[in-house]
């Protein structure tokens, strides 16, 4: 079942955004001043799909996970183009795919990171967002709150990094494909340990495996994956930084199989881990296999909050 959520408050304009993850590059400089003028719409009035599996048990709190699209795209494209309907109908959890705000090209986004991808620097608040997303979620359907996973690709992607550091009482493990986590290490401060997975292709040339500059301006630096994991692995007080296993992993069905690394931190919290799956000669739109889905939907389950 696709229920599109959509509250009855607050019905007015927005004048956002300007930049784009997957267009043309934006000149170097400073980034602009903020906008002014209407303010952004509030968190209540802003819609998100929900689809429940038809067979779900509804007499069982079910898992959650929140999928943030890429900049550009939206919840619904995202969510059945990387099959996540199927998988919630094969493993039984509900999956919530919200849409970020239209920036003046008309393309939505995610106020993010510095970074990515609130271009034109509008006051858009989407940690509230996502936390009454959680809220109404739990309020029209049975939610194991400690089931609850955020995982997103590109722009959505930074967007799970960033509800690990700021939501992390009520996160219990983060996905990023393609995205990361913040420049400044101490901009990201979270409670408690939340298990993060970083998935990302070394031949990315958008969000650059080892990271960069988006789009040559200064104020847009990013770390690389594996910067981004070391960082997490310190944050959640592991011993060490992921290292590699030895596994790998059919993920990207662009690629040959078995292309995919798979790297853990060490000396790790119980219950929490650190992970980087290095899809070798992935680009930035991987093709997840039925097989890479199952892996990613089993890496969240194994990782509950205790």
């Amino acid at each position: 079942m696709v229920i599109r959520v959509r509250a009855t408050v607050l019905l007015c304009a927005l004048a956002l955004l300007a930049g784009g993850c997957k267009s043309r590059p934006e000149p170097a400089g400073a980034d602009p001043p903020k906008k002014t003028g209407p303010p952004p719409l509030a968190p209540t009035a802003r819609p998100y799909g929900l689809y429940v599996p038809a067979a779900l048990d509804r007499s069982k709190a079910a898992p959650l996970v929140v999928f943030f699209h890429g900049y550009g795209s939206t919840g619904a494209s995202s969510a059945r183009g990387f099959g996540l309907m199927g998988l919630a109908d094969a493993h039984g959890f509900v999956l919530a795919y919200p849409d970020g705000t239209l920036d003046a090209q008309g393309r939505r986004f995610w106020n993010a990171t510095n970074a990515c991808c609130n271009f034109e620097n509008v006051d858009v608040d989407d940690v509230a967002y996502a936390a009454w997303i959680l809220d109404d979620v739990a309020s029209r359907t049975s939610i194991d709150r400690k089931r609850v996973y955020v995982a997103g690709h590109s722009n959505g992607g930074f967007m799970a990094m960033r509800l690990a550091c700021d939501l992390a009482p009520r996160v219990a493990a983060a996905v990023s494909l393609a995205g990361a986590a913040w420049q400044d290490a101490s901009q990201c401060n979270p409670s408690e340990p939340v298990s993060v997975l970083q998935i990302h292709g070394d031949a990315d040339g958008i969000v650059h495996y080892g990271g960069g500059i988006l789009f040559d301006k200064p104020a847009r630096a990013y770390p690389g994956a594996e910067t981004t994991v070391a960082t997490w692995a310190s944050k959640d007080h592991c011993a060490g930084p992921p290292v590699r296993t030895g596994a790998t992993l059919d993920f990207d069905a662009q690629l040959p199989g078995g292309e995919t690394r798979i790297a853990q931190a060490t000396g790790c919290p119980p219950g929490i881990s650190v992970d980087l799956w290095t899809v070798g000669g992935g680009s930035h739109g991987p093709s997840p296999t039925p097989a890479g889905l199952d892996a990613m939907w089993s890496w969240m389950a194994a990782h509950p909050k205790r």
